[in-house]
């Protein structure tokens, strides 16, 4: 899995808080990982205003300049870069999503076109290479916008290029079984997981989490010491092999 890649959240932080440890190995082994945020456009909108208010930042612009800030902090400590799109996230864009269990529901229809164009864009973008390797999130949770993103990655991969899904954390941390729900509705899209240990760059991946101030909080409400509860999901994934992240290749359409 070494080699030059390019790391896809749908948010400013899913990347760190599900694979940094990995992202961080890339980097320290000369491969220049780069983070790309996908939904980093940001608009108001009833919905929207609420999930601000529970971030405790409620100004439009002020919401976007604390996001990034931290988005950029969590790449440095990473080492890695961070490219933002201007593509507005599901609770910005228009009535589609309205509350929360549409927001976990299932991904209209319409939007599976967002989907070609992303895949589309990904591979227009200045770092983008002919070998690249690309990181996406399985969907675990059910977000819309992880879900769409995974479907750009296996548009992706359809177009030749090597993809693997990546775990959303804490989804899976604080609801185990929405792991095995996800990957019985993928069924043959995705391949069996590969674990990736990383001993040496879990505390990077644990700081880059700690970037994000403005979204621990509430990330993280089911428990007070994030550090522990990271720490402690690593381990179970690696198990003898020690702390460590999982990733399921994803297979192109038809494939």
């Amino acid at each position: 899995m070494f080699g030059p890649s390019l790391f896809i959240q749908p948010h400013y932080d899913d990347v760190p808080l599900s694979c940094g440890g990995t992202l961080a190995l890339l980097a320290e082994s000369g491969h220049e990982p780069r983070m790309v945020t996908v939904f980093a456009g940001e608009l108001v909108g009833e919905f929207a205003a609420w999930k601000h208010q529970r971030w405790k930042v409620t100004d439009a612009e002020q919401v976007l300049a604390v996001r990034r800030k931290e988005d950029a902090e969590a790449a440095r400590t990473l080492g890695s870069s961070v490219r933002w799109l201007g593509l507005p996230d599901a609770i910005y864009r228009g009535e589609r999503y309205r509350s929360d269990p549409e927001l976990f529901g299932a991904l209209k229809a319409e939007e599976l076109e967002l989907a070609a164009h992303l895949a589309e864009e990904v591979r227009e973008l200045p770092e983008w290479r002919d070998d690249m390797q690309v990181f996406v999130p399985l969907g675990v949770g059910s977000h819309v916008d992880h879900q769409l993103v995974f479907e750009a990655g296996r548009h992706l991969a359809s177009a030749g290029v090597r993809v693997h899904a990546y775990e959303d954390c804490p989804y899976a941390i604080h609801t185990p079984a929405g792991v095995e729900a996800r990957l019985a509705i993928l069924g043959e899209a995705v391949g069996d997981p590969v674990v990736v240990p990383i001993a040496q760059t879990l505390q990077k991946r644990l700081d880059s989490i700690a970037c994000y101030q403005s979204q621990v909080p509430v990330i993280f409400r089911f428990t007070s010491d994030f550090r522990t509860t990271v720490t402690k999901f690593a381990l179970e994934t690696g198990g003898d092999a020690g702390p460590a992240e999982r990733f399921w290749p994803v297979h192109p359409h038809g494939g």
